[in-house]
């Protein structure tokens, strides 16, 4: 196999040798240098496979030299990947508008950066396959596993067992189906009443001085609960919809045959026009169904959708509930866009410009407040954050590349609160402001599959 050769360019002399090291373990030859300059006329004689660059260094720094590799013809072709432990929204902006195809921590696990040769080329992924889908995104199914349940383990088995028991039965029949629908739409009622009264309860009992962000682990939980059975009854949905097709390609075949049997009586040509219709009729109730089904699947994850004030409304949290929601749609052979609704809550807030914006004391009158609306208001795309996973998973991952399921993002800022807020006026306090606000703090999803879905 021919060997690949990549440079690494970091000051950090413990970096580059243990950036080498894992390249060399890869069978990648690589070079190594302390500064951006000496970078720029290194490549005047060699042609690397890829470059990773770090970020802060003396006179040239990371980004400056990605401008500039990327500005000549003679080297714009060559991958560079950011290597550093700078972090933030308009760092990975800057990055990727000068060049760079992604960026990896300081810290980057073997895993990690066998993955990424492996996206560029450079080495052979010789692993043995998996056998399904559910095993192939190992890290989601193990993080998702490991979250508490907000319900006790005997009423997550009782559901399981409901939603197996009904969906093995529902190809049998389109009226099945629409009892299973009805049965599963009561139960996720009832375990959003449970929920909301567990809310209510627990934000009762919560003192006014106390402190600390809104609990979001239970409604995150719930919703993927419920986006089980549902996603299941449109895998059974499709498999109905394979079934009248197939009706209506042996309808087809039977009227044609009909045209050379001049035999055949009005009564056998009255009967297969009646079942086309009734045909046409149970397409068009599926395809409603289905409708109806998407809508489902949305509702149910946004009532996790809420985020805490200090995190990015993309954060690595957000990320595993887009890679499950992605993953099972794929599997359903969903293809057409995702869209991510992201929203902002107007908090009471303390503090000034200079020293920043804090949650004011919750026993504070809102009249009080020395700012309305988010501590981080001064930074302008405030809606569409992304932490670093995020970004390298819609830069690298085959779930939202050439996959037939695109990413949209669609930022509202403080338009379309969910929950009213209260008049400012005396009597409404900073704690009461903030627990709604806290709830205008989302990000929604909506589903918008292709016209033949």
């Amino acid at each position: 196999m021919t060997h690949r050769l990549a440079l690494v360019v970091d000051d950090s002399k413990t970096a580059r040798v243990t950036l080498k090291r894992m390249l060399e373990k890869q069978n990648i030859d690589t070079d190594t240098v302390d500064s951006a300059q000496m970078a720029i006329d290194y490549l005047v004689d060699k042609t690397p496979d890829v470059i990773f660059m770090d970020h802060m260094m003396p006179g040239m720094d990371g980004l400056q030299a990605v401008k500039t590799i990327k500005s000549n013809p003679e080297t714009a072709t060559i991958p560079i990947m950011m290597y550093t432990s700078k972090e933030g929204d308009l760092y990975i902006s800057q990055a990727r508008a000068l060049g760079a195809i992604g960026i990896l921590p300081k810290q980057v696990e073997p895993a990690e950066l066998f993955e990424v040769l492996n996206k560029l080329g450079l080495v052979e992924d010789r692993r043995s396959p998996r056998t399904s889908t559910a095993n192939s995104f190992v890290l989601l199914n193990e993080e998702a596993e490991d979250i508490p349940p907000s319900a006790s383990r005997e009423e997550i088995a009782e559901i399981a067992r409901r939603a197996a028991a009904a969906v093995s039965h529902q190809h049998t029949s389109q009226a099945h189906l629409a009892s299973l629908l009805e049965n599963y739409h009561h139960e996720m009622v009832q375990d959003l009443r449970d929920l909301r009264g567990e809310l209510d309860q627990l934000t009762t009992a919560r003192r006014p001085g106390a402190t600390g962000s809104f609990n979001l682990i239970p409604p995150l939980v719930v919703g993927l609960l419920m986006l089980i059975p549902l996603l299941w009854s449109i895998s059974s949905n499709n498999k109905t919809s394979t079934a009248l097709q197939a009706a209506n390609k042996q309808l087809n075949q039977l009227e044609l045959a009909q045209l050379y049997q001049q035999e055949q009586n009005s009564a056998d040509t009255s009967t297969a026009a009646a079942l086309r219709e009734q045909l046409n009729q149970q397409q068009q109730h599926n395809n409603r169904q289905a409708a109806l089904l998407y809508d489902s699947i949305t509702w149910a994850i946004n009532q996790s959708s809420p985020y805490d004030i200090s995190e990015e409304a993309y954060s690595d949290r957000r990320l595993t509930i887009i890679q499950e929601l992605i993953t099972r749609l794929q599997a359903l052979g969903f293809t057409g866009t995702v869209q991510l609704h992201s929203h902002l809550g107007e908090f009471c807030l303390s503090g000034d410009e200079a020293s920043g914006y804090t949650l004011a004391p919750p026993d504070l009158p809102v009249t009080e407040c020395t700012l309305i609306g988010h501590p981080l208001h001064q930074l302008t795309s405030l809606g569409e954050r992304q932490s670093i996973a995020f970004a390298n998973f819609l830069a690298t991952s085959p779930l939202v590349n050439n996959s037939g399921i695109h990413i949209e993002f669609v930022p509202h800022l403080y338009s379309r609160p969910r929950v009213n807020y209260p008049p400012q006026q005396e009597g409404v306090n900073a704690f009461e402001w903030n627990r709604i606000a806290a709830a205008n703090n989302r990000v929604e999803v909506a589903l918008l599959p292709d016209s033949g879905d």
